[in-house]
């Protein structure tokens, strides 16, 4: 049977908000209950430019440059027969995670995104420069040559969303012009297994990588994500135990390959409650992939 290990991620220059950074070191020892961790990835720069050659993205070469050192341990932890368990950081974690999975089995991965955003802005569409909301255009090749990472791209037709419910119109407009498969976070709570079935009918790939985005949740039930410290964009969401019900037939229905679970901000969580709801999605993802 393949083992499950954490490959830990602070990356925060895809969202410059202090906290997403910081979540591996607050649920090390979470972790360590349920699986083996494999690493770290050294995030660490020094003044590092926001703005480079007079774009509006922030923080490009970070990025860019910590997304392949994780690109390098993901694809290992693969070629050894793992499953690599991401713990994030902002989500242009996935950059790195997603383009490895792509490159290891010759692009014969679907992207299951479970996120209340679409992601999918790129750099000329962005209206806020964080690459946090780019990740899935990088992976697909749509953004310029500074954002090049992988061979192999992710195809539209191998991307599906699970609880959108905040975008842009120039991301929901690219969303159905290429009739990416997705749904809404009103329409999940008592239909999880229509659902998750209806995907499964549709994928034509052997594997399958979760990216998992913590703000999927509704404030209500998780508040302590970096999106929360501007609640024009985490308006929405699931239940926590249609999260959870989501998350499970997920990882007992689909051939998983990798994941990411990405945007907790320990800073924000006061009594360590939403600390306590992340063990819970821990011990989902042992019980089913181990």
């Amino acid at each position: 049977m393949k083992k499950v290990e954490v490959i830990g991620m602070p990356m925060k220059y895809g969202c410059p908000v202090e906290g997403a950074d910081k979540a591996y070191d607050y649920l090390k020892n979470n972790l360590n209950k349920y699986f083996s961790i494999k690493s770290v990835i050294d995030t660490y720069y020094d003044n590092p430019n926001m703005y480079e050659d007079n774009t509006k993205i922030k923080y490009i070469a970070p990025v860019m440059n910590i997304s392949k050192k994780l690109y390098k341990e993901v694809y290992n932890s693969l070629e050894i027969g793992n499953i690599p368990f991401i713990v994030g950081g902002d989500h242009s974690t996935c950059i790195g995670s997603i383009s490895a999975a792509l490159d290891y089995y010759k692009g014969d991965v679907t992207v299951i995104y479970v996120d209340q955003h679409a992601d999918i802005h790129n750099d000329k569409t962005t209206p806020s420069g964080n690459i946090h909301g780019m990740p899935l255009s990088i992976c697909i090749g749509r953004c310029d040559s500074r954002f090049d990472i992988g061979n192999y791209k992710l195809k539209n037709s191998n991307l599906k969303y699970i609880g959108l419910s905040n975008y842009e119109k120039e991301e929901i407009d690219y969303i159905n012009e290429n009739n990416i498969m997705y749904f809404n976070d009103y329409e999940i709570e008592g239909n999880e297994e229509k659902i998750i079935d209806e995907i499964l009918s549709s994928i034509h790939t052997k594997y399958v990588h979760i990216s998992f985005d913590l703000d999927s949740i509704c404030d209500n039930d998780f508040h302590a994500v970096n999106v929360s410290v501007d609640n024009l964009y985490h308006n929405g969401g699931m239940k926590f135990n249609t999260a959870k019900k989501i998350l499970k037939l997920l990882l007992n229905k689909f051939n998983v390959c990798s994941m990411d679970m990405v945007e907790y901000n320990p800073l924000l969580d006061e009594n360590y409650e939403c600390k306590e709801k992340v063990d819970e999605l821990l011990n989902i993802i042992k019980e089913s992939l181990e």
